[in-house]
């Protein structure tokens, strides 16, 4: 409860003043108020002892009507309970009674009304108040009298007005004390940040607008640092793609431009041209192919592709690549095994990347499977995802290095890059970046040289169809596959 006050009270800076100025108003008023009320009963106040001889004199004249000895008695009680002294003197100035602090037998009554007529009580003077009173028939004089004693209070009613003073400007200064060091402290942090120092982060304190705008600094340098970490990410790919690019364009370049100073010259046979035409062809293929996936990389890694979603049969587009790859597959005696028997699979995607996917993983199957040897392909759906799995003998012996960085662009297994015709190194870091648009994920695993490939994709199962009827062989034979095929 008292965490919620708080957080509405000092959720604003104006409100948060706003509550600190009545709270000081409050105090003022308090403090001023009971200092006055102090001030006006204080019996040593002329005020208070006039009004107190005005009362002595409404009793004197109700109660004394003798003169006898109880009225001593009673005028001492009057002088200790008004806290002033008191004489009843005759007409002359002779004392009849007086309080028992009063000394002497005479008072000088033509000097005490000079003294009331002619000043005005100053601090540490005495306040005299005479009256005329009738005691039996005969005028007597009734004289109270007291110092008001100014020295000693007025640093009393001085203090006790400054204090609540005081303390109001003690808890505004406070306040806006630590607002403004906050304020400072959120200036040398800004001045940090600009001096490059995106790293830093600001302390938030409070959930004012001061603690909004720490956090919003805050954000903005993770922003800016990761915007610049971007930026230098871009250009490092740049350097890495404008090496990588003339490295893997000079190889088949030249061996282009070789065979074709070769078909020219006049010296060679014509079954020797035939043959470097062919070795020309092969090389300018490969080009074409480094070329295209260079050019889809750096699409798909600076987000300049979006996807194009549609809900469609991904078995279909299997099947369709399967049978694309099916002359290159045979040439390298290798026959693809479909261990799945789902006939209808629909899956939100963008059919042509991943039709993409699937190509480069059965490519780069191909390529690197013994030959003679199979391809299996095997689909398991639950009812959060999908995971399509590629397995095959692999010619090579990939290390636990090498697994890591399979999906890196550029990066092939083999010590040379070019061991392998139409070979980019760029396969699978396309594939990646598609499955990572998807919202998917892609793995592999070596074990005895059996290579697995693993794509996940989300079913988004508001609109996922699975069919694993009995129409599976007619299916087969409208593609022209079967569940082994040697293709």
């Amino acid at each position: 409860m008292i965490n919620k006050i708080k957080k509405l009270a000092f959720k604003s800076i104006s409100r948060e003043f706003l509550i600190i100025n009545i709270l000081s108003f409050v105090i003022l008023i308090i403090g001023i108020t009971s200092a006055l009320s102090v001030i006006m009963q204080d019996t040593n106040n002329p005020q208070n002892i006039e009004n107190a001889s005005n009362d002595i004199y409404v009793q004197v004249n109700r109660y004394v009507q003798s003169t006898n000895t109880e009225v001593q008695s009673y005028i001492n009680n009057l002088a200790d309970e008004n806290n002033v002294n008191i004489a009843i003197t005759d007409t002359k100035g002779c004392i009849i009674f007086k309080s028992s602090e009063v000394e002497g037998k005479y008072i000088d009554l033509n000097n005490i009304k000079n003294i009331i007529l002619t000043t005005t009580p100053r601090d540490g003077d005495v306040v005299y108040q005479v009256y005329n009173i009738n005691i039996s028939g005969t005028k007597y004089i009734l004289v109270t009298w007291k110092g008001t004693g100014m020295y000693h209070n007025i640093f009393r009613y001085t203090s006790m007005i400054l204090i609540p003073i005081i303390i109001s400007l003690a808890v505004v200064y406070l306040v806006s004390y630590r607002k403004t060091r906050y304020i400072k402290y959120i200036c040398n942090g800004i001045v940090k940040i600009s001096h490059e120092d995106l790293n830093y982060r600001l302390e938030k304190k409070g959930t004012d607008e001061l603690g909004t705008l720490a956090d919003e600094i805050n954000s903005m340098s993770l922003n800016l640092n990761n915007m610049i970490n971007r930026e230098k990410s871009v250009q490092k790919f740049k350097d890495e793609l404008i090496t990588n690019i003339s490295h893997d364009l000079r190889t088949p370049l030249a061996s282009l431009m070789g065979y074709l100073y070769l078909i020219n010259d006049k010296n060679v046979s014509i079954e020797d041209k035939e043959v470097y035409s062919k070795k020309s062809m092969e090389r300018a293929e490969k080009l074409k192919v480094l070329i295209e996936n260079l050019f889809e990389y750096s699409k798909l890694e600076s987000g300049a592709i979006s996807l194009e979603i549609c809900n469609v049969n991904i078995i279909e587009i299997i099947e369709q690549i399967i049978g694309e790859l099916s002359i290159i597959a045979s040439k390298s005696q290798i026959s693809f095994v479909k261990k799945y028997s789902i006939t209808k699979l629909n899956l939100n995607i963008d059919p042509y990347l991943i039709s993409r996917v699937f190509q480069n993983i059965l490519s780069n199957a191909i390529k690197y499977s013994v030959k003679n040897s199979e391809v299996y392909i095997d689909i398991v759906h639950n009812v959060n995802d999908t995971i399509i799995s590629f397995q095959n003998l692999s010619s090579r012996e990939l290390s636990s290095e090498d697994m890591n960085k399979i999906f890196d662009r550029f990066y092939m297994g083999d010590k040379s890059r070019n061991s392998h015709k139409n070979n980019s190194g760029l396969g699978l870091a396309i594939v990646k970046n598609i499955v990572d648009l998807h919202g998917g994920e892609v793995w592999a695993e070596e074990n005895d040289n059996i290579f697995k490939m693993y794509i996940k994709l989300k079913n988004n199962s508001s609109k996922l169809t699975v069919s694993n009827g009995t129409d599976g062989i007619n299916e087969q034979k409208k593609t022209g596959f079967t569940s082994k095929a040697n293709i």
